[in-house]
């Protein structure tokens, strides 16, 4: 070995020293960067002519295991459904009230029956008749704010839609201009790991949307597919295209034509079922709540509330009532024909002439609504009559998923119960979710994160090796030194 070759090799060590002390010294000072990847240098024997030529750096190495990033994807993409799915039952168990707050849906069907009962035994008690007048008020503004409040998030939802499929849009976009940095850089023999991290948080992002399966192609690119088989991106950017719906009736669904679905690159695709091709994160939970979720809750509403009207609505009930008048409570005033009740909870009211703030008066709570003139005061028997209507145990609709008959008040605390117990099974599917995600994000940090202690020890190896190729270096310019003094 010639001394110019010693000295080209020692020169190649110290380069390589140099880039190994750069990217610990990088590695470092990313330590708690969310999403950073540790980075090593890629090192390999220069040859010249089949002889050694020192070392030399063949690239730089991003650190961590493909099987478990995609775990982890899989995981964060579930985490993302049941949170949206949890969030939106939390909301309306919290508008439903729970046990103890006395505004509670629940416990205002219950002050109904109770004011009912008192007027009954004190038929005579104007107090007792308006309590009893506004408790129904009360009741039927719960059950109608309710009903606004479910088409209010799904509104929501559908702007959330709209949101997440423009963000996934861009993503896939900046995704694809990255990838043709990526791979320029990798035909020029350049550094993209600072890309590739870049292209990695995009990608994280619209995992959470819809899950992920990556595909690694030509010069460190890759293809992007969801988890149940959608191509999102190969070469060039899939598009998703969705119409959001500003305002959003009860009756309007997807299946009748009056919500946007979702279409990939101009043509449908599903989502919202569980099996659809984008579901599996936020997106398709979204899809669920607009279009499954909230409608079902909307129309036990409406089953509630056609059971109250038809409880009093009765022809035999009140004979101050003409065939065809409405009872107690109406549908904005109007009768209701039984099994005609979309949308009757955002219509269910007093009829207005037993509301003292509406112009009508309690008595009639007492001698019937279109009586003309107060009758009896002692007369009790129509307010007894309205008592055993509200406790009368009837079996609930199919609908509401209770199976035992009850009092009115007792099927809406059926119902506030079955929502508290859907409420509790999101919480435990949403833990448990939770828990993966966390153990795989932990189990990825160990593969690709970066250990200080680690990266100190490497340091301390990087310094001896700069410090060896130093010393070859010193010495051979001693002996060429040497060399030129004799």
């Amino acid at each position: 070995m010639s001394l110019s070759t010693a000295l080209t090799n020692a020169l190649s060590g110290l380069r390589a020293s140099t880039l190994e002390a750069e990217l610990i010294a990088n590695n470092v000072a990313n330590a708690q960067t969310p999403g950073y990847t540790r980075r090593s240098a890629e090192l390999g024997a220069a040859t010249v002519g089949g002889s050694g030529a020192g070392v030399r750096v063949a690239g730089v190495v991003l650190a961590g295991d493909p099987a478990v990033i995609a775990g982890r994807r899989i995981a964060e993409a579930g985490l993302a459904a049941s949170d949206a799915a949890l969030d939106a039952v939390t909301r309306l168990s919290d508008r439903l009230g729970v046990l103890g707050d006395p505004s509670a849906l629940a416990a205002l069907a219950t002050d109904l029956e109770t004011a009912l009962q008192a007027a009954a035994s004190d038929p005579a008690s104007d107090t007792a008749l308006d309590s009893a007048a506004r408790s129904a008020v009360r009741f039927a503004d719960a059950v109608g704010t309710l009903s606004t409040e479910v088409q209010t998030m799904r509104m929501t939802a559908d702007a959330e839609i709209a949101a997440e499929v423009q963000l996934v849009n861009d993503n896939l976009r900046e995704i694809e201009a990255l990838n043709r940095q990526i791979q320029m850089l990798a035909t020029g023999g350049g550094d993209a790991s600072a890309l590739v991290d870049a292209r990695k948080s995009l990608i994280d992002e619209v995992n959470t949307i819809i899950p992920i399966r990556e595909v690694a192609r030509e010069n460190g690119a890759v293809a992007l597919y969801s988890g149940r088989g959608a191509t999102l991106l190969d070469g060039v950017a899939g598009e998703f295209g969705f119409t959001p719906t500003p305002v959003i009736g009860q009756t309007m669904t997807l299946a009748g034509g009056d919500l946007s679905g979702l279409t990939l690159n101009g043509r449908p695709i599903g989502v919202g079922q569980g099996t659809g091709l984008a579901d599996g994160g936020s997106l398709g939970a979204l899809f669920t709540l607009r279009d499954t979720t909230l409608p079902q809750f909307a129309d036990r509403l409406d089953v509630l509330a056609e059971d109250l009207v038809l409880r009093f609505q009765d022809p035999a009930l009140d004979p101050s009532r003409a065939p065809g008048d409405p009872g107690l409570f109406t549908g904005a005033g109007a009768a209701v024909i039984a099994g005609d009740r979309a949308g009757l909870a955002s219509r269910l009211a007093v009829h207005t002439a037993a509301d003292p703030d509406a112009g009508g008066a309690s008595w009639r709570l007492r001698d019937g609504l279109y009586a003309a003139a107060p009758g009896p005061a002692g007369d009790g028997r129509l307010l007894a009559a309205l008592d055993d209507a509200m406790t009368e145990r009837r079996t609930p609709d199919a609908a509401l998923g209770l199976a035992t008959a009850g009092a009115f008040a007792q099927t809406v605390a059926g119902f506030t119960g079955s929502v508290a117990g859907a409420q509790s099974s999101a919480e435990v599917e949403r833990g448990h979710d939770a828990a993966l995600a966390t153990a795989l994000r932990d189990q990825e940090a160990a593969a690709s994160g970066v250990d200080t202690d680690q990266q100190m020890q490497r340091l301390l190896l990087v310094e001896r090796s700069y410090a060896a190729n130093a010393m070859v270096m010193s010495k051979v310019d001693d002996m060429i030194r040497a060399l030129m003094e004799i």
